[in-house]
């Protein structure tokens, strides 16, 4: 249609709404990452106000930094179990922020592009707005997730999770108001909804990420000691995140965890799941001197274990020892005239 270039960032809505489209309430994450990824470097992506990315160039290590995939062979179908796991999270996220949003007096939440309209994101944004605190400082950003952890603390209380009527009480509407507005658009089944947790694992894992960027922005290690303390301290981020998953979030699954756990006992400096959860992939940051340790524990503990008659092309695929790469290219083809 005449149309020569592709704008990335018009790419990654795209993809969003594609997904959404077929009832999967997506974030937009994985999109992005798929896109505006370079060679070498991580990608820090926000949300707010717009989309936005920026790459960050992992350091020169004296140990190479590898990353390892490994697939777990359980299928994540998130269109099939969405009800019950991926779109449930997305509303009790909601929920949470829209709870908060109540407890802490304000008025309404603005709308961003998350999949119901507003976000624990949306919600952070008010209540430091509110308080005359807002700022992008990244140092400040860290301080305010630290009292939202405090906040969700004291006033969510409930391990145990909250019931439909006991959130239509605390947000002031009925029942039949609250499922129309939350759980109609992408249904959901569930008699509870752990509104602390998600929101504890959402503030925490935004600490996290704070937290590894701020390391592969450090100083280049010096030495070899330096060097193995800064993968050390990736890996424990890795380590903690998946922990959150598994306990908090509640989003990996048995296999996942094995994977994980064996990886660890081979030498891997940390591991943890990959993209939405309960099922697919685990990444895992190991010495180069260590892949093949790593791979050996999971062919033998794991994939032997779980699947014995797994071919070898089927056991080659599965693991993947990676280095960050780039995102989607436009590729022109020439015409035959041109050739």
């Amino acid at each position: 249609h005449g149309q020569e270039t592709v704008d990335k960032k018009e790419l990654v809505e795209l993809a969003v709404v594609s997904e959404r489209a077929v009832g999967v309430n997506s974030g937009g994450m994985d999109q992005a990452a798929s896109v505006f990824s370079q060679r070498g470097s991580a990608l820090y992506v926000g949300f707010q106000p717009e989309l936005s990315a920026r790459t960050i160039e992992f350091p020169q290590t004296h140990t190479p930094l590898t990353f390892v995939i490994a697939q777990s062979f359980v299928a994540a179908d998130k269109h099939v179990t969405a009800p019950v796991c991926y779109n449930l999270r997305v509303v009790e996220c909601t929920l949470a922020a829209r709870v908060l949003a109540r407890i802490c007096g304000l008025k309404d939440l603005p709308d961003d592009s998350s999949p119901l309209g507003f976000s624990l994101r949306s919600f952070h944004d008010s209540y430091f707005k509110k308080k005359g605190a807002v700022g992008d400082d990244v140092k400040d950003f860290r301080s305010q997730l630290d009292q939202l952890v405090h906040i969700v603390d004291n006033y969510l209380p409930q391990e145990e999770g909250y019931t439909r009527e006991q959130i239509s009480e605390l947000i002031g509407t009925s029942v039949p108001e609250l499922e129309k507005r939350y759980m109609t658009k992408f249904p959901v089944r569930a008699d509870s909804f752990k509104l602390r947790q998600r929101a504890m694992h959402v503030f925490g894992e935004a600490v996290r990420v704070l937290q590894f960027m701020d390391l592969l922005q450090s100083p280049t290690p010096s030495d070899e000691k330096e060097s193995e303390e800064l993968l050390k301290s990736l890996g424990n981020l890795l380590n903690d995140t998946q922990e959150s998953c598994r306990d908090i979030y509640e989003c990996s699954c048995p296999e996942l965890d094995e994977l994980c756990q064996l990886a660890r006992s081979a030498g891997a400096y940390g591991s943890r799941l990959t993209g939405a959860g309960w099922g697919g992939c685990s990444v895992h940051l190991v010495p180069q001197a260590k892949v093949e340790a790593v791979k050996k524990a999971w062919e033998d503990k794991y994939y032997k274990k779980r699947f014995p008659d797994m071919d070898a092309a089927k056991l080659q695929d599965a693991i993947v020892v990676s280095k960050p790469g780039s995102g989607s290219t436009l590729f022109q083809v020439a015409g035959r005239e041109s050739l």
